[in-house]
């Protein structure tokens, strides 16, 4: 487990969220896959996206669409995290709340490091909130005052938003995925619009249980 380096100590999770897990960047990326917090295991190997939703990010949804394998393959794609430490459950999820969230998502920009990338994949809710929580908190109360549900991250797959010179694509998150398994072609269709590219192929879904014992 590493430790978290001395400029994450204005940080409201620097005594309590455990561990520190840099990003894995490349000199050069086409993509940024930015996700939400590391789990146990990045925790433990200090590396963003080595367990379970990893495998689902790269094996059941990276590899169906061959432009951002062939990226990955070329080491054209960077793999970020929100947060850099794994922080304690609040309301049963691991993800602070309220002003402590937003003092946590602020203190961790100061990692970002996404070169001349241009198309950046937001994984998840709590992503895609950090980057553009008040044009979605907008959108969520003209859909109350509509009568309309609230979209939600699975309303929301496959956006695009184009600012300050970057483009983002918003995917559900893999831990989501791995937990309902009928949704994998949404975040493959979100891969596909992060590529630009009507191309996807089948995939083997080996489950990450029977990957594991395969290694």
């Amino acid at each position: 487990m590493l430790t978290k380096p001395d400029s994450c100590s204005t940080c409201p999770l620097y005594s309590k969220g455990r561990g520190w897990v840099p990003d894995t960047l490349v000199a050069d990326p086409e993509y940024i896959f930015v996700g939400e917090a590391p789990g146990g295991t990045e925790v433990t190997k200090g590396e963003p996206f080595c367990g379970p939703a990893g495998f689902v990010l790269f094996d059941w949804l990276m590899k169906a669409v061959p432009t951002l394998r062939l990226a990955y393959e070329r080491k054209k794609v960077s793999i970020c995290n929100t947060l850099r430490c794994l922080p304690p459950e609040a309301h049963g999820r691991a993800y602070p709340r309220g002003q402590e969230k937003l003092d946590a998502e602020r203190c961790c920009r100061q990692y970002d490091n996404w070169g001349q990338a241009y198309t950046i994949v937001l994984l998840g809710e709590s992503a895609q909130r950090a980057f553009f929580g008040p044009e979605l908190d907008a959108e969520d109360a003209s859909d109350r005052r509509l009568g309309h549900d609230v979209k939600g991250v699975s309303g929301r797959i496959g956006r695009e938003i184009v600012k300050e010179g970057r483009r983002y694509v918003f995917s559900p998150h893999p831990a989501w995925i791995l937990r309902q398994p009928a949704i994998v072609e949404h975040g493959q269709r979100a891969l596909q619009i992060a590529a630009n590219t009507e191309r996807v192929v089948d995939v083997d879904y080996v489950g990450w249980e029977e990957a594991m014992l395969a290694l």
